[in-house]
């Protein structure tokens, strides 16, 4: 069964785009939506529909989306997505799956969203590290971890547990994947997995520097250095600038792809 999530907050206008396009394919068996805003929107009867009290931040949200699917015993497959995200094609929800499937990754990231892995520049070309061509499957490696639109296996969380709501819209989302990579479940740290055309499947609906609920607030800066700090409490290193999680070499990434592989794939 797929649960597919959705976290919004104050950009109806976008929510009603994003949530269109969601509910259009007939694929999702399941939809959620968490409104972490002020402003209501508009949801169909068979949507799951939880408007937060006050405002919880995006990784509480999230957390609340993921024990949705959890509490559902039938969900297997969970994709979690920001309201700024569009699905271009509906066959992209089976073809994260299927890549699932095939590399025994169970958390995968899309690399678009913003400009991280697009050359620091929002809707600039695909920038991945590398290509890793399966023959049947070709997946894009990325460099930066963007939260927005995620697909996680029903075992990955049991396992590894949900986000850390110590984190406030910063890196709470990092330290999750860098968890599930620990774990065994995704790609290590500087090597996120994403479908190698998964733009073709997703975009965004405008450049999200200029569009963000989070970026705008007054404690936004505040909460990345929080954030930054117990992310090095945590795991003995920052995740980003000076004193940064180690990289992986393209050898060692190769070996742990085989071994995800061998533990983890299944019949397609």
């Amino acid at each position: 069964m797929i649960f597919v999530g959705i976290v919004t907050c104050d950009r109806p206008n976008f929510f009603e785009k994003c949530y269109s396009r969601v509910t259009s394919c007939s694929a999702v068996d399941l939809v959620a939506v968490v409104n972490d805003g002020k402003q209501d929107v508009k949801v169909g009867n068979n949507t799951v529909y939880i408007k937060n009290k006050k405002n919880m931040g995006v990784g509480k949200s999230k957390n609340i989306l993921f024990r949705e699917a959890l509490k559902r015993k039938e969900v297997e497959h969970i994709f979690i997505i920001e309201d700024d995200i569009l699905v271009e094609n509906c066959k992209v929800f089976d073809e994260y799956i299927r890549a699932r499937n095939i590399t025994g990754i169970q958390h995968f990231i899309f690399g678009y969203h913003g400009p991280a892995n697009r050359g620091n520049i929002s809707g600039g070309k695909p920038c991945p590290r590398y290509v890793v061509d399966y023959k049947v499957l070709k997946l894009a490696i990325n460099a930066h971890s963007v939260g927005a639109f995620c697909y996680y296996t029903r075992q990955s969380l049991q396992h590894t547990g949900l986000i850390d709501e110590e984190y406030l819209n910063a890196f709470d989302h990092v330290d999750h994947d860098y968890r599930l990579a620990i774990d065994g479940f995704t790609t290590p740290y500087w090597n996120w997995p994403d479908l190698a055309n998964s733009y073709e499947y997703l975009s965004e609906i405008e450049c999200s520097e200029n569009n963000s609920s989070i970026r705008p607030r007054s404690d936004w800066m505040d909460n990345i250095k929080k954030g930054a700090t117990l992310f090095e409490k945590k795991h003995g290193y920052l995740p980003a600038w000076q004193n940064h999680v180690p990289d992986t070499t393209r050898d060692n990434l190769t070996q742990i792809l085989k071994d995800i592989k061998h533990k983890n794939s299944l019949p397609c």
